[in-house]
């Protein structure tokens, strides 16, 4: 009886043992498992971010070239278009310059269509409002928004457009 007895304790101590590695072994289970759900969750985020960054940058179509050049004639005629223009329809009368960009809308035909964007301080109400002065046979300005802008190849984003035409405004 008493080899029975240890015999039943042998087996107790045993399944002890079993349940101790049995619950270690579900404990790291769920530890791994735990961590490779975080990392799942994190790289989705980080996937959906850059997504929505690739998604912002191609809501705004304008498209700065480095390889381009535009014509130093037309980068005057469109700056003292957009000058008289100014001069010649007031108000609203602008009293400085930002984001002044020059770029060109492709046509069907291939042709490229020459344009002046960028926005301008109104001495009237103080607030900045964007323009667009395209060279046609002559040219067109208008002011506020445009979709003309917004799907143009802009060559000139130098902050140097800015002074010229405000230069160029003052000395009339």
């Amino acid at each position: 009886m008493l080899y029975n007895y240890r015999l039943c304790l042998d087996n107790h101590s045993t399944i002890r043992q079993n349940n101790k590695f049995y619950y270690d072994m579900t404990k790291l289970i769920f530890k791994n498992t735990l961590k490779a759900y975080a990392f799942l969750v994190l790289t989705v985020a980080m996937i959906c971010c850059n997504f929505n960054k690739k998604a912002d940058t191609k809501v705004n179509s304008t498209t700065i070239s480095e390889n381009e050049s535009i014509p130093d004639s037309v980068v005057k005629f469109l700056i003292s278009s957009a000058s008289n223009d100014f001069l010649n329809h007031q108000p609203p009368t602008p009293i400085d310059f930002r984001n002044v960009k020059i770029g060109y809308i492709k046509s069907p035909n291939s042709e490229k269509t020459f344009l002046l964007c960028g926005e301008f301080l109104s001495q009237e109400n103080k607030e900045w409002k964007e323009f667009t002065t395209i060279k046609t046979s002559g040219y067109e300005q208008y002011i506020g928004k445009t979709q003309y802008c917004q799907e143009a190849k802009m060559v000139l984003t130098d902050e140097n457009l800015s002074l010229e035409l405000k230069k160029k405004l003052t000395e009339k």
